[in-house]
Parts: structure tokens; C-alpha cells; sequence
């Protein structure tokens, strides 16, 4: 059986990898129904992305 991502999933790889930005990521959780409005504090915590998880500049 093939493991398929789910939204959540493809939206934190591609916030780690720098392909989309955070504010990105909340309109697409927006879009999706995730959230009513674009929240960049909920996709944070949905995405599970903290300080530590930042790549440092």
C-alpha cells in the first residue's frame, strides 16, 4: 500500500523547503476548509513548526 500524504503533511515539507511561505500555507489551509479565515498562527500550530524547527539564517 502507498502511504499518501495528506494536506498537512505536503504543506509542511514544502514550508521546510522553503518552496512556500507560511502566509502561503495558511491561505492554502484557508482554501482547503481547514480554517475559516487566513491565520498564520493556526497553520503554525497545525503544521507543527516552532522556533526550533527554522532553519537559522
Amino acid at each position: 500500500m502507498l502511504p499518501i500524504k495528506n494536506i498537512l503533511d505536503s504543506l509542511w515539507v514544502d514550508v521546510l523547503a522553503g518552496r512556500l511561505t507560511l502566509r502561503e500555507a495558511a491561505v492554502e489551509l484557508c482554501r482547503a476548509g481547514w480554517t475559516n479565515f487566513v491565520d498564520e498562527e493556526t497553520a503554525r500550530r497545525l503544521l507543527r513548526l516552532n522556533d526550533a524547527d527554522r532553519p537559522a539564517l
